[in-house]
């Protein structure tokens, strides 16, 4: 029953694919309200965090108090915020999770200047692909916490493009997880202390990154290795993501060129780690 309910008295559009936990924070933070009394109000009753975008515990009729609330139809939210579907109608069955989902959900910021430009007060959480790592309009890093300025680094802007058209032409539905393997292997390079030219080549962008207060100067954190090694793991994704390479013999001297290191130069390693990637895919 919503009869009882009445619209707040600020409403707020939900962010094309925003967790239901952001939405949820905002509109209590613009109505003075705790989370737990909104979720209170909606029915599931439990404090949501930012990232939260679960709805084990929402039932159908959640989704008409969540609309009397914000004044929003519920095809309007669930247009939105999908992962509201599953509880759109008794009995109605979420569809599969995707690879991409089982490899890695990320809910990263949406880029702040985006989010100022169109009037949206606050912290809006996202879930994104792992090829949408970069704001083309702002020339933000979205991945990681710090939304970086990349002016001065050209190659993330192109390679995230190349990211971009490389999922979107591909038929392969793992190559999220061709993407996670690249990122853990250019990661563990990274970690290595010989020096190379890819060491030289990773040290120069994050020479141009903003200090982290916060970080070790020598041990920089997840995110801004990601970003970082984000071209070459992206070279390596491609390959991965190839039918014709996929166990060619001529694998790793095709990696080196497209690293542009000598072969020699390459970490060791590499067809080791193709192996279990070969294996994840059977």
């Amino acid at each position: 029953m919503t009869s009882h309910l009445r619209t707040l008295p600020v409403t707020l559009p939900p962010v094309h694919r925003e967790t239901i936990g952001s939405y949820l924070n905002r509109l209590a933070d613009a109505n003075h309200l705790t989370v737990g009394h909104l979720s209170f109000l909606i029915g599931p009753n439990r404090r949501h965090r930012r990232d939260d975008n679960r709805v084990g515990n929402w039932t159908p009729a959640a989704l008409p108090r969540l609309a009397t609330l914000t004044g929003r139809s519920i095809p309007a939210l669930v247009h939105a915020m999908p992962v509201l579907a599953a509880v759109r109608e008794p009995g109605q069955r979420r569809p599969p999770l995707t690879v991409e989902e089982l490899a890695e959900p990320r809910c990263r910021p949406a880029c702040r200047l985006c989010m100022a430009h169109r009037s949206v007060h606050g912290l809006v959480v996202r879930t994104t692909g792992p090829h949408e790592g970069v704001c083309h309009r702002h020339r933000l890093w979205l991945l990681g916490g710090n939304q970086h300025d990349l002016s001065a680094l050209p190659e993330i802007t192109s390679t995230d493009l190349r990211h971009r058209r490389l999922v979107g032409r591909s038929r392969d539905s793992f190559i999220a997880v061709d993407y996670l393997h690249a990122r853990k292997i250019t990661a563990q390079w990274f970690r290595e202390a010989d020096p190379s030219t890819l060491h030289q080549r990773w040290t120069r962008r994050l020479d141009t990154l903003p200090e982290d207060p916060y970080g070790d100067p020598h041990r920089p954190d997840e995110d801004r290795i990601e970003l970082a090694t984000y071209p070459e793991t992206i070279a390596l994704t491609s390959l991965f993501a190839s039918p014709h390479w996929r166990g060619h013999h001529g694998l790793q001297a095709e990696i080196a060129q497209r690293l542009a290191v000598a072969a020699q130069d390459l970490p060791p390693g590499i067809s080791t780690r193709w192996r279990h990637l070969q294996a994840d895919r059977a």
